[in-house]
Order: structure tokens, then C-alpha cells, then sequence
């Protein structure tokens, strides 16, 4: 009988337990977030004597544990108790009034098609499934700028927060964001009702990084596979691009990746350096279909531009005939270096003051072929 393809296919030298290293892994210990932590723990703490939940803004750069900070609590506080439940949407997935409602629907037992009907049946179905659960529903949505595009954010913050209008029960809501100011745009009746309690995220100083790529390795990795610089490199790298955690413990995942493909006994820097290469190939990828026209323009004028100050930068961008104000162009430019598709880097103007410089932060050919 022929020797089945995968035997042996499980066997490895190189990791231990790489579920460690994916994006969705939620640790036991959440180093350098305590304070975070605490906030959380007291605007939900109110669930547990029958009361309202405060509503959460949670913001900061990318990859400075936002999402598995706000994870780790909620799958604390549901072990704890049977009175709350959390429900997570990452609004790339959800992007949209109906989707949103559909899926809170779903999730609170009544099932509802993802089209078919309209939304405002979708809203009813939803606020009949409310009534008949016994425990407060906690709401997150990730990366809830994506909803701008539509329009939709203040549509169905408004839908959540007057859930109490028709009933007793509530919701708790969690928004996620790399935009501190996101919230400032939206429609002055969500703003009344939406008194929301912010939390700031800062980003990871290299020491800490470091400490929490030691704390992952240690457990995805068995003992001595890693070259003695690999932590140093994707912690110093990591740092260069933000503070980003996420990059360095995905950087560790797909350098041993690359390490068994190649059966070696030990992942490398050059292992390593590859990985770097890939993950900002396909953070463009990830990216490219949710720029609009005016990030592609900007984008467009930075590949051939060096370098160029903001000031000189909305200049260009005015010749191509685009009618947006400083503010928004402003608010274009953080976005895209959330996205880790530029960089701003502060520089002193003399007597002017202050000013930012523009710059691509990966590759002009690469984000060429994309656009």
C-alpha cells in the first residue's frame, strides 16, 4: 500500500505550537496593557449588578494589542459571568448597516439572511431576538472606520443606541479604530447619546516588544531554534514601523515557516528578512481594495516624490482638481500611515514651526503595480 502524503507532514523541528503566532490568539497574560485592562474592567463592570454597560472608544496605532486587549476582557468577564456576551465584527467583513444588524441578529438566536429583506425588517427581527435573551450583548466593532465609506457609521450607532427607546434591554458597544478623532464627525444625535468612555492604546517600546516576542517564542517555538538575534531584529523592526506587535509576531510565524520549508534546523535572519518582504506585500494587497480615490492620489504623487512636505504634498494633490479641505487631506495622510503605507515623519519649519514630512514606507514598485 502507498505511503500516504502526509505522514510525517506533522513532524517538526522548528515549532513547538505555532498557534501562538496567529493574529487571532488570545494569551492567558496581557503584559504592558494593565491600565487598559482596568478601564474595560470597570465600564463593563456594571453588567454584573443587572446595570449599563459604559460604551467604549478604543484607538491607537496599529498593532498596540487594541483588538486582543478588548478580547482578552470580554472572554474574561464571560467566564466570570453568565450575564454578559460578547460578539465580535470586524467591519472589512461588515461593512454595512444591513450586515451588521444581520449578523447581532444571528447572534442573538433568530436567525436572519444575509439579503433578502430589508433592513429595516432586519432591525425588528433584531430587537424581538433581544427580548428574548437573558444576558447583555456586548458589541465590538473592529476597525469601524471602514463604515465611513457607505456612510453608514452614524446610521447604525444611532440603530444600536436607541434599542432602549423600544425596550429595557441595551446593548454594550466597543468601537475599535487607528483614528482618535473618528468619533468627531458623526451625526449630533449619535454624539448625545453615544457618551462613550475613549481608551488610548500607545505603541510598544522596543524593550516591550521584545519581552512579548520572548513570552510567544517560548511557547510556539521549541528551545534553541531560534538564531540569538531573531527577537532582536523583528523587535527592532517592529519598532520602526510603530510599534506594530502584530508585524513581529507574525514575522516569527513565517520565518519559521520558511525555516521547515527549507528544512533547517535553526530559523535565521535571513529567514526572518523574508518574512519582513512578505508580510509588507500583502499588507499593500490587504489595503489596495479599500483606498478611495484620494488616498490612490496621494499615493500616486509620493511614488514620484522622495520625500515632500505635507504643505508642498496637499499642493499636488489640489492640481488634480480634488475639492478636499486641509482637514480631510490631514485625516487622508494618517489613514494611509495607519495603513503602513506611508510614513510622517515631524520636522522643525524654523521659524514656521513645525512640519511633516512625507515619505513612501515600503517599496514605490510595489505599491506602483497595485495602483
Amino acid at each position: 500500500m502507498p505511503r500516504n502524503i502526509f505522514a510525517g507532514s506533522t513532524e517538526t523541528e522548528i515549532f513547538r505550537d505555532e498557534r501562538f503566532l496567529y493574529p487571532e490568539f488570545v494569551p492567558d497574560k496581557l503584559p504592558f496593557r494593565e491600565p487598559q485592562i482596568e478601564q474595560m474592567v470597570l465600564a463593563f463592570k456594571p453588567i454584573l449588578r443587572g446595570g449599563r454597560p459604559h460604551n467604549l472608544f478604543v484607538h491607537g496605532s496599529t498593532g498596540t494589542g487594541k483588538t486582543v486587549t478588548v478580547k482578552f476582557v470580554l472572554r474574561q468577564l464571560e467566564d466570570f459571568s453568565s450575564r454578559a456576551k460578547g460578539l465580535y465584527l470586524n467591519c472589512f467583513e461588515f461593512g454595512s448597516r444591513y450586515s451588521i444588524l444581520a449578523e447581532i441578529s444571528n447572534f442573538l438566536g433568530s436567525p436572519v439572511p444575509r439579503r433578502g429583506i430589508s433592513t429595516d425588517e432586519a432591525y425588528t427581527e433584531m430587537l424581538q431576538a433581544l427580548k428574548r435573551v437573558n444576558f447583555t450583548p456586548i458589541i465590538v466593532l473592529d476597525e469601524i472606520d471602514q463604515l465611513l465609506k457607505g456612510n453608514e457609521i452614524s446610521s447604525i450607532l444611532y440603530d444600536l443606541l436607541r434599542v432602549v427607546e423600544f425596550q429595557k434591554s441595551h446593548f454594550g458597544l466597543c468601537f475599535i479604530s487607528n483614528d482618535s478623532g473618528l468619533l468627531a464627525g458623526l451625526d449630533a444625535r449619535v454624539k448625545s447619546s453615544l457618551m462613550q468612555q475613549s481608551i488610548a492604546f500607545e505603541q510598544y517600546t522596543p524593550i516591550q516588544l521584545k519581552a512579548i516576542l520572548r513570552e510567544r517564542a517560548k511557547n510556539a517555538f521549541f528551545p534553541n531554534v531560534l538564531d540569538p538575534e531573531v527577537l532582536n531584529v523583528a523587535a527592532a523592526h517592529a519598532a520602526k514601523k510603530g510599534g506594530d506587535a502584530r508585524i513581529a509576531i507574525e514575522s516569527l510565524l513565517i520565518a519559521g515557516r520558511n525555516a521547515e520549508k527549507e528544512c533547517a534546523k535553526k530559523v535565521s535572519i535571513e529567514h526572518l528578512q523574508n518574512a519582513f518582504d512578505s508580510i509588507h506585500e500583502r499588507s499593500i494587497q490587504k489595503s489596495a481594495p479599500f483606498l478611495d480615490e484620494h488616498e490612490k492620489k496621494i499615493l500616486k504623487i509620493l511614488c514620484k516624490k522622495d520625500r515632500i512636505r505635507s504643505g508642498e504634498l496637499f499642493n499636488e494633490f489640489k492640481k488634480s482638481g480634488s475639492k478636499l479641505t486641509l482637514r480631510s487631506f490631514r485625516k487622508k495622510l494618517n489613514r494611509l500611515a495607519d495603513l503602513k503605507l506611508l510614513r510622517l515623519e515631524e520636522k522643525s519649519k524654523g521659524i514656521r514651526g513645525r512640519t511633516r514630512i512625507a515619505f513612501l514606507a515600503i517599496e514605490k514598485k510595489a505599491i506602483e503595480e497595485l495602483l
